[in-house]
C-alpha cells in the first residue's frame, strides 16, 4: 500500500515522514524542497513474530507500506500547491499534514480547521479542472463516452461547491468507471493533525472533526517533532516519553493501524520451513482473490485452500496434525471469505 504525505509549508510533513520511516530528510534551509522522498516501513505484527518462532523459516516477510513525502508549497500558490500531481495520483491513501501547533518561528495564527478545508477544497478544484478539460477534449475530437461523460457531469456540481468526490453517492459501476482518472478528492484520506507535544492526548477539536466529516476524511492526532525524536531513542526511553504523552506506542504503529482501518484491510498468512509471510487484503475477500495476492497463477488455477487460524495453531503449539484431529484444519472453496489471522495454503493447477 502506498501512502502520500502532503502539507503546506511548515505543517511538518517531512518531519512526520522521518518519524514514520526513520529517515532524516531535510527540506528546509539547505534541503531539497522539490524532491519526492520515499521510504518503506514494515508493518509490525506480533503474530508474524510468533509464527516465526514456531516454524523457524529461512525467511520472514512482513507486509510493507511505502510512504512518499511530496514537496510542500506555500498556501499562496493557488492551484499550484500540490506538487508532482501525477505521482500523488499513484498513492492509495493521502495523508494530509495539517499545522495545529504554535511555534516561536511564526507569528501566523494557527487555524487548523481552515487549513484542512483549504487543502481539501483545492484538491476538489483540481479534480473539477481535470473533468472540464476531459469533457472539452472529448467534444473536440468527437469521441464522447456517454457513460463517462454522464458520471463526470454528475460530479461537477459537487466539486463546484469545493466538496470531495469521496462524499458522493456513486454506484459500484460508477466508481469502477472512474478508477482510471485517479481523482485526488476520491482517494481515501487521513488528516494528520500536527499539534504541540502537550496536546496529543486531548484528541481532535470539534471544528476539525466537522471539516473531516464533511469531506470523508479520517482525523489522526500526532506531534511530529517529538515523534521524530522518539524514533531515534532506545526502547526504554521511548516508552518513558510516550507515557508522558499518554501514548503506548510510537507514531508508526498508530499510523499503520489507522491506515489499515481506513482501507479496511486485514492480514492472512502463509507459513512453512521456507517462509512465513503476511499478506494484506481487503476485508471480505474470497479465497480465490486472496490467492491472487500471492501470485496471479494461484488465482487462475485455484482449486482449494487449506485453511486454519492463527489462534488455533498457537493453541496447539504449531502442531498441524493436532489441528486436523480437532477439525480446525479444513479445505475451503473459492467463495470462502478469508478472515483476519487465517493461514492459507493454496492448492492450484495451471
Amino acid at each position: 500500500m502506498k501512502i502520500g504525505l502532503y502539507g503546506y509549508e511548515g505543517a511538518g510533513a517531512s518531519t512526520l515522514f522521518n518519524a514514520l520511516t526513520g529517515q532524516n530528510v531535510v527540506t528546509g534551509f539547505g534541503g531539497d524542497k522539490e524532491k519526492v522522498h520515499i521510504g518503506t516501513v514494515k508493518v509490525p505484527d506480533s503474530r508474524i513474530d510468533r509464527l516465526t518462532e514456531l516454524y523457524s523459516p529461512k525467511k520472514t516477510v512482513f507486509a510493507e507500506l511505502v510512504f512518499s513525502d511530496f514537496p510542500s508549497k506555500s498556501k499562496d500558490q493557488k492551484g499550484k500547491s500540490l506538487g508532482n500531481i501525477s505521482e500523488a495520483k499513484s498513492v492509495d491513501i493521502l495523508a494530509l499534514v495539517i499545522k495545529a501547533f504554535s511555534d516561536k518561528y511564526s507569528e501566523e495564527e494557527v487555524d487548523a480547521a481552515s487549513e484542512l478545508e483549504m487543502l481539501l477544497t483545492e484538491m476538489a478544484i483540481l479534480d473539477l479542472e481535470q473533468i472540464e478539460r476531459y469533457i472539452e477534449k472529448q467534444s473536440k475530437v468527437g469521441k464522447k463516452d456517454p457513460q463517462i461523460i454522464k458520471i463526470m457531469e454528475k460530479m461537477v456540481p459537487h466539486l463546484s461547491e469545493g466538496l470531495s468526490i469521496r462524499t458522493m453517492e456513486l454506484s459500484e459501476s460508477e466508481v469502477l468507471a472512474m478508477r482510471g482518472f485517479s481523482f485526488l478528492s476520491s482517494k481515501r484520506a487521513l488528516a494528520a493533525i500536527n499539534v504541540n507535544e502537550d496536546k496529543v492526548a486531548e484528541g481532535t477539536a470539534g471544528d476539525i472533526l466537522e471539516i473531516a466529516a464533511k469531506h470523508g476524511v479520517m482525523p489522526f492526532v500526532l506531534s511530529a517533532g517529538v515523534e521524530e525524536e522518539i524514533t531515534s531513542m532506545e526502547t526504554e526511553d521511548q516508552e518513558m516519553f510516550l507515557d508522558d504523552m499518554g501514548l503506548t506506542e510510537p507514531v508508526s504503529g498508530r499510523f499503520i493501524r489507522a491506515a489499515y482501518e481506513l482501507s479496511d484491510l486485514i492480514s492472512f498468512f502463509t507459513v512453512g520451513p521456507d517462509e512465513v509471510r503476511s499478506w494484506p487484503i481487503a476485508r471480505n475477500t474470497n479465497a480465490r482473490k486472496a490467492a491472487g495476492a500471492i501470485h496471479s497463477d494461484l488465482e487462475k488455477g485455484f482449486i482449494r485452500a487449506e485453511v486454519f487460524h492463527y489462534d488455533d495453531i498457537i493453541a496447539v503449539n504449531g502442531v498441524e496434525s493436532e489441528l486436523k484431529k480437532l477439525g480446525k484444519h479444513r479445505l475451503e472453496g473459492k467463495d470462502y471469505i478469508v478472515k483476519d489471522g487465517d493461514i492459507l495454503n493454496i492448492r492450484f493447477n495451471v
